[in-house]
């Protein structure tokens, strides 16, 4: 809009004249910046695309529990800061912290609301060593921000490692035939030139973690255990006599054991190692799919493929793949690459840009043909020392850490 200025001067009333070239201008910039706006704006990938058209129903906690796009773009944003972070140590927040004297003589005593022989933090792998605890006989908890369960995606195991949660009282053997969503065999193993291995009864069983962690979970309570959902830890005080939690809701459990549950994202982790950047890391993409006419056989670990370029990194590309219980025609693959987490490293959602590239000629199927159920990815940090308990040296109780 232009201004009309009427200008008495002289007792005459006088219109300036109008600055064509100054509108013109104006007009000019308002039309570039609206050019930009639009040349800014970007195309879905592909992969948000493919993830957005997926319905996500109840997503679960640790790793691989999520499925959202959005889910996506956080975990990526936590991975470039992985990348681009320094190798120096850092200070983080102290969730554990050692407290002279004895705790049944302080204060926090009067407020504990329950006490238990161990705490442990974290359920999705927590529940498994909680419930063979409290086999022992032991009194036993378990903390969990989410709602306890296990994810959607299956996952594959060997029969003879889930007789060892036999042994361990945590399942009884009909519990395997329940929790098996599905079997396969032969399974390989192959390097691109270096010929194939084919190999019976390694990886063969599809599980659901659905169903095995509802099982565990109503073992745990019929045992006595106690599960708290919807609950985050806030900090662990060592006492002489006692290992005390509090808890974000205002809750104080004390015990004579916290295990550390959460995985390599949990508070106790990033105050053991400062923050530190991580020596390795093997980045994980892949999807569960329907289509796939061929679907008998496992691959444990194959490489199809040299060096490939994924973003501004060249990177070993290897695969993982198995039929899933949800229907004769869905199969599990996973592409997955270790590598130093370096600035330039690829991004998760540039691995599932890759993925979707080179899996059909992987599987022998064209994308068009396949139905995507779920997109799963992760990140799983790795370290050279390794450490296994955090405790203080006044202190006789400890704080473990349980690594998946």
């Amino acid at each position: 809009m232009v201004l009309l200025q009427q200008i008495n001067f002289s007792g005459v009333f006088q219109c300036p004249s109008v600055n064509l070239t100054l509108v013109h201008r104006r007009r000019m910039r308002v039309h570039r910046s609206i050019c930009s706006q639009a040349q800014t704006t970007i195309a879905p990938s592909r992969t948000q695309r493919i993830m957005e058209g997926i319905s996500v129903n109840g997503e679960a906690g640790g790793a691989g529990g999520a499925y959202s796009y959005e889910a996506l773009k956080r975990l990526d944003k936590i991975w470039s800061g992985i990348c681009s972070a320094q190798t120096v140590f850092q200070e983080p927040r102290q969730v554990v912290s050692s407290i002279p004297g004895l705790f049944s003589r302080s204060d926090m005593d009067e407020k504990a609301v329950d006490t238990y022989d161990v705490i442990v933090c974290g359920g999705t792998l927590g529940i498994f060593i909680a419930t063979a605890l409290t086999c022992k006989g032991l009194r036993v908890a378990v903390v969990e921000r989410n709602i306890l369960k296990g994810r959607e995606q299956e996952w594959n195991i060997s029969r003879k490692e889930l007789l060892e949660l036999v042994e361990s009282g945590i399942l009884v053997e009909d519990d395997i035939d329940q929790a098996t969503a599905s079997k396969f065999n032969p399974n390989r193993c192959g390097f691109e030139g270096k010929g194939e291995i084919w190999v019976e009864d390694i990886l063969n069983l599809g599980v659901s973690p659905v169903k095995l962690i509802e099982i565990v979970k109503k073992r745990f309570i019929s045992l006595g255990g106690v599960i708290l959902e919807g609950h985050c830890v806030s900090n662990i005080c060592i006492y002489e006599d006692a290992a005390v939690l509090q808890l974000a809701e205002g809750k104080i459990l004390s015990s004579n054991l916290i295990v550390d549950a959460m995985g390599n994202f949990s508070p106790v982790v990033k105050q053991i190692r400062r923050s530190r950047k991580p020596d390795g890391v093997c980045l994980v993409v892949g999807s569960c799919a329907r289509g796939f006419k061929n679907n008998s056989t496992s691959d444990v670990i194959y490489s199809s493929s040299s060096v490939k370029k994924v973003g501004d990194s060249e990177v070993q590309l290897f695969w993982e793949a198995f039929p899933s219980g949800s229907n004769p025609l869905d199969r599990t693959t996973y592409m997955f690459t270790y590598l130093d987490p370096q600035p330039e490293s690829p991004k998760l959602e540039e691995l599932l840009e890759a993925f979707w590239d080179l899996m059909p000629e992987y599987q022998g199927v064209s994308l068009d043909n396949l139905e995507i159920l779920r997109v799963v990815y992760g990140i799983f940090p790795t370290y050279r020392d390794r450490w296994f308990m955090f405790y203080t040296s006044k202190a006789s109780n400890w704080i473990w850490h349980l690594r998946n």
